[in-house]
């Protein structure tokens, strides 16, 4: 298994990934899990504001600059290449107990995708690429079939059959010996 345990939601924009992201780590946190996120974009993001401090330190050559507040903090680094999400929650996030990624449809990692019928009628990840389940509005009938694997599909709003399904792949034990 992964350390720290880790499933990706994937899917068009405005299927509702981030609905969905937030609703399970309130479902995951209140049940008592360390829970971490990763969000990806395809594009690139200014993290923080051109001509503030933090910025200022990056423009002057800081390879990493580590903004910190009372209740947050932020880090920017320069990278080489985008990191996969197995690399980011191992190197960033390995105290978790589960990390909840939303995005990277194109790497491997486990993900479950979201399929609104308002945006989409198929799923754009394969078994192949990691795809365990779908979460969707559309009836599993009109999905498609991947011959040789086993996709569930689980009703977009069913967000405790989303977490027990998570729980089950990865093989969660509840926190602290609860049950």
């Amino acid at each position: 298994m992964m350390k720290p345990p880790l499933i990706s939601l994937v899917g068009l924009s405005g299927s509702g990934k981030t609905t969905i992201v937030v609703k399970l780590v309130e479902y995951f946190a209140n049940a008592g899990f360390r829970v971490g996120t990763i969000k990806h974009s395809c594009h690139p993001h200014p993290l923080d504001a051109k001509g503030k401090d933090s910025w200022r330190h990056k423009e002057a050559g800081a390879e990493r600059t580590l903004f910190v507040g009372p209740e947050r903090m932020q880090l920017v680094a320069d990278v080489e290449s985008e990191l996969s999400p197995v690399e980011l929650a191992g190197d960033l996030l390995k105290d978790m107990e589960l990390v909840i990624v939303e995005g990277f449809l194109q790497s491997n990692t486990p993900k479950i995708e979201v399929v609104r019928s308002e945006r989409s009628l198929e799923p754009v990840s394969t078994p192949e690429n990691g795809l365990l389940a779908i979460v969707s509005d559309i009836a599993a009938d009109k999905l498609p079939e991947y011959p040789g694997h086993e996709i569930p599909r689980i009703e977009i709003n069913d967000i405790e059959a989303i977490a027990e399904f998570i729980k089950g792949h990865l093989g969660l034990a509840e926190p602290d010996g609860k049950s």
